[in-house]
């Protein structure tokens, strides 16, 4: 896989597994724009990207916000050129069950994982549609296809995306973009080591085939894929990365 000609734009950058696509693409060559809330993480990888002889910068951004969409695509383009890939990564969790959640905790979830993934791709969309070519990765999850007991909000906004993708890759592919989305599975990031349980934890190991985590590396490397030339004929798919967990 060569990105060396490309420009690559990763949301939720500053950990996890928006930090290891950003490594990744880095590391293949492409010049990487890590965008968070968390800048100090973001510019923690962009210095990590550089110092192994790769281009990239860190931008703060809130995925919520067409007007930071617009900032941050522009200072790609000014920077490195016009843009070619973007990686829908951004989001967050507010657990609850369907019987007592919290329509605005709902809403929020909604917002930073589905709605955001729609403005990047609206302002995305004329960069990629002017030069003919261009791959949308968006982040979603396993528990799209079977759900997550008390996870009600993360479920339907990452079930969302995963109908946003397809809807996207039929109105694009005439203009030369390619839309795909990744659904892991229980993955070794930050916020599963501060937030989940160990009995919970085991619960999820002990329905994986695999009975281990991902890491974040092992999501980036599918992402890359898909985002790569080598998947020139891949567009609209659900590619799970779960150990199994669905199978």
């Amino acid at each position: 896989m060569d990105f060396n000609t490309e420009v690559a734009l990763v949301t939720g950058a500053g950990r996890g597994i928006g930090l290891a696509v950003a490594e990744k693409l880095g590391n293949l060559g492409a010049a990487v724009v890590l965008a968070d809330q968390d800048l100090t993480g973001a510019e923690a990888g962009a210095l990590a990207i550089e110092g192994a002889g790769g281009r990239a910068t860190a931008l703060a951004m809130d995925v919520r916000r067409a007007e930071d969409w617009q900032e941050v695509v522009a200072e790609a383009v000014r920077r490195y050129g016009p843009l070619s890939v973007l990686v829908n990564n951004a989001g967050f969790d507010r657990p609850g069950g369907v019987a007592k959640l919290d329509r605005c905790d709902f809403e929020a979830v909604l917002e930073v994982h589905l709605t955001s993934c729609l403005l990047g791709m609206q302002t995305v969309l004329p960069v990629f549609a002017q030069a003919g070519q261009g791959a949308i990765v968006n982040v979603s999850s396993v528990y799209a296809k079977i759900g997550g007991q008390g996870e009600a909000a993360y479920s339907a906004a990452k079930a969302g995306m995963v109908g946003l993708t397809k809807s996207a890759a039929r109105e694009m592919a005439r203009q030369g973009v390619r839309v795909n989305c990744v659904l892991p599975g229980l993955t070794n990031t930050p916020a599963i080591r501060a937030m989940m349980s160990e009995k919970i934890k085991a619960k999820l190991l002990a329905e994986t085939p695999l009975r281990r985590m991902a890491q974040p590396g092992e999501i980036a490397n599918v992402i890359a894929f898909l985002a790569s030339s080598e998947a020139s004929f891949v567009t609209g798919a659900a590619w799970e990365v779960s150990g199994g967990w669905n199978m």
